[in-house]
């Protein structure tokens, strides 16, 4: 099956463990960052619950009837639920669709799945709208919810699903796996530590150029810690040429290589141009920038203006980093 994924053996044995028990959750929320493969993974067990003769490994046999019309993507029992074109919102109208009149009902065999994503992209309304589904679950009906921020999910509904989050690979696994997708040793090396270790997302950058643009967005980032660049100027051009969220992401990223070089005391392989900062910047005030970080991502699906919020981030790590040289 093209979905599977080797990091996803173990997740993958938990839950068809679980499932051959009958003890599989109505509601699953797959959290994790980017690039490790959350929707193929849902797909993957979507595919397994409804298949009439999944194999020994518990995936679907490709050959039946339910198999058939998967493949063909007119499955009644199978229904993806994301933001329409025009929006980054998963909106209230296409919830109450999925739970109005006799849509959770079971058609076709004896499930029925449904794959929210990204969840997080609900807003609030369409949140509430799902929660009574939730709390009470329709028998043979499965609730996939999958989202790289699952911090910006009302508690309501993250305290009603079974989370199992994805840990980024071990490098090996990794690694191999992109080279087996026709990248050098090289190539994958380097696409993997500006992807943050997550496979999918290293392989996309390598594919379509967006590597050299990270590293150009690297370069901005360590440029300010030197006193090189203009806060607004830099925000300004940066969400030019991305949105807030992924932005945010990246920063992130860097920061917590930062504080893992200071942990460590040792080389920082993923991002080498980071240990020159690693004895300039005060542990406290990375951990400040950090939480401030976290808590702008929280805040971003509420109106909140980009400029501003990239703003207040890159001036505070130009504060912490005071022109160090």
């Amino acid at each position: 099956m093209k979905d599977k994924l080797p990091w996803h053996d173990d997740l993958w044995q938990r839950l068809q463990g679980s499932l051959t028990q009958g003890r599989l959750p109505h509601a699953l929320l797959f959290a994790g960052p980017s690039g490790l493969g959350k929707q193929a993974f849902a797909r993957r067990l979507a595919y397994s619950v409804l298949c009439e003769h999944p194999d020994a490994s518990g995936d679907a046999c490709g050959a039946c009837r339910q198999c058939l019309l998967l493949k063909a993507g007119s499955h009644p029992d199978l229904r993806l639920i994301t933001p329409e074109e025009d929006s980054s919102t998963i909106r209230i109208d296409a919830i109450r669709s999925l739970v109005g009149g006799n849509t959770l009902s079971v058609g076709e065999g004896t499930h029925r799945v449904f794959v929210i994503e990204p969840a997080h992209a609900m807003g609030q309304a369409a949140a509430n709208a799902l929660l009574k589904t939730l709390e009470e679950p329709i028998p043979g009906t499965l609730l996939l919810l999958v989202s790289s921020a699952p911090q910006k999910l009302p508690i309501t509904i993250r305290s009603r699903c079974q989370l199992l989050r994805f840990p980024t690979p071990v490098e090996a696994v990794a690694l191999q796996w992109l080279e087996r997708n026709g990248l050098s040793v090289q190539e994958a090396k380097l696409a993997l530590r500006h992807a943050g270790g997550a496979p999918l997302q290293a392989a996309e950058l390598a594919s379509t150029g967006r590597l050299e643009e990270q590293q150009a967005l690297m370069h901005d980032f360590l440029s300010l810690a030197k006193g090189r660049s203009n806060v607004p100027a830099l925000a300004e051009t940066w969400l030019k040429q991305q949105e807030l969220e992924p932005l945010l992401v990246l920063v992130g990223r860097w920061l917590l290589q930062l504080l893992r070089a200071k942990f460590t005391q040792a080389e920082e392989k993923e991002v080498p141009a980071l240990q020159s900062l690693r004895d300039s910047v005060d542990l406290k005030e990375l951990y400040v920038l950090l939480d401030r970080l976290h808590e702008v991502r929280r805040m971003s699906t509420n109106n909140l203006n980009a400029q501003l919020a990239l703003e207040s981030i890159l001036l505070q790590w130009s504060h912490i980093t005071k022109g160090v040289n």
